[in-house]
C-alpha cells in the first residue's frame, strides 16, 4: 500500500512538472545562425548580412494566438557557444539580437546554451550542427524557380537566402522577422524543401544562394520556459554562387 502511494506521489509530482512546464508564460522563439565563407570570386557584402547571427523574441504568451500581443521587454539575453559567451541588445519591443558584428562566432559541434533573465533565470540548450554540403547548378534561365531540397539530411528545418551579387541585394530570404513565425518555421514538421521564385532571377548577372540547415533544440534541455510554444534552433549557411543567363 505503501509503495502504491508513493509511486503515486511520484507520478503526481510528475504530471506537476509537466502542466507548470505547459503553462509556464515565457515563450522564447530564438534562431542562432553560422555562416560559411562567400565565394571567393566575388566581392562580400556586409558582414552583418553573410555573418553570424542570432535573433531572440520574447513574449508572455498561452497560446499561440496571443504571441504577438505581448512581448517581453523587460530581460537580460546572453548567448553562451563553446568558451565564449555573448550579451544579445534588444532591438525593438520583445525582440534581441547579435551579429558578427558584434564579435558573435559560431562554430559546429559546439554545447550552445541560450540564457535569459527575466524575473528569474530560464534557458535552452543544443549542440550546433555542420552545415549542409549544398551547390545549385552553375547555370540556369532568368525567371525560372529554384528548389532546394535537403530531404534525408539530419536537419529539422530548412532556410535559404540569395542575394544578387552585383549589388548585395537580397532578394530572397525565408527567414522569419517576428515571433508567430519563427514559431511556425521551429514547429514544422520537418520542412526540409523551399522554392525560390523565379522572380528572385529576374535580371541576368551572378547570384549566391545561402542554405542552412536547422536542428532545434530539444524540449528537455529547457529550463523554466514553456515547453510547447518555444524553440532554440541553430544551423550554419552554405553560400555557393551560380549565373543567371538572359
Amino acid at each position: 500500500m505503501l509503495l502504491a502511494l508513493l509511486v503515486g506521489c511520484s507520478d503526481f509530482y510528475a504530471w506537476q512538472e509537466v502542466f507548470e512546464d505547459l503553462t509556464n508564460p515565457l515563450v522564447v522563439q530564438s534562431v542562432y545562425l553560422g555562416a560559411g565563407p562567400w565565394p571567393e570570386d566575388l566581392p562580400a557584402p556586409d558582414a552583418a548580412l553573410t555573418g553570424s547571427s542570432a535573433r531572440v523574441l520574447l513574449a508572455d504568451a498561452a497560446s499561440v494566438d496571443a504571441l504577438d500581443q505581448a512581448p517581453v521587454t523587460d530581460a537580460e539575453v546572453v548567448l553562451a557557444a563553446g568558451d565564449d559567451a555573448y550579451t544579445l541588445r534588444a532591438e525593438g519591443e520583445g525582440a534581441w539580437v547579435a551579429d558578427s558584428t558584434d564579435g558573435l562566432g559560431f562554430t559546429p559541434g559546439d554545447a550552445v546554451v541560450l540564457e535569459i533573465a527575466h524575473d528569474g533565470p530560464h534557458s535552452l540548450a543544443l549542440v550546433t550542427p555542420d552545415a549542409p554540403d549544398y551547390a545549385p547548378a552553375a547555370t540556369r534561365s532568368a525567371g525560372a524557380p529554384l528548389t532546394i531540397d535537403l530531404q534525408g539530411e539530419a536537419y529539422d528545418n530548412l532556410l535559404v537566402q540569395v542575394i544578387r551579387a552585383t549589388d548585395g541585394v537580397t532578394v530572397f530570404d525565408s527567414m522569419p522577422t517576428d515571433i508567430s513565425s519563427l514559431y511556425r518555421l521551429t514547429h514544422a514538421p520537418g520542412e526540409l524543401v523551399v522554392e525560390v521564385p523565379g522572380d528572385a532571377f529576374a535580371e541576368p548577372g551572378v547570384y549566391v544562394v545561402g542554405v542552412a540547415g536547422l536542428v532545434n533544440a530539444h524540449p528537455d534541455d529547457y529550463e523554466d520556459v514553456n515547453v510547447a510554444l518555444s524553440a532554440l534552433t541553430a544551423g550554419s549557411m552554405t553560400f555557393a554562387s551560380l549565373t543567371v543567363a538572359p
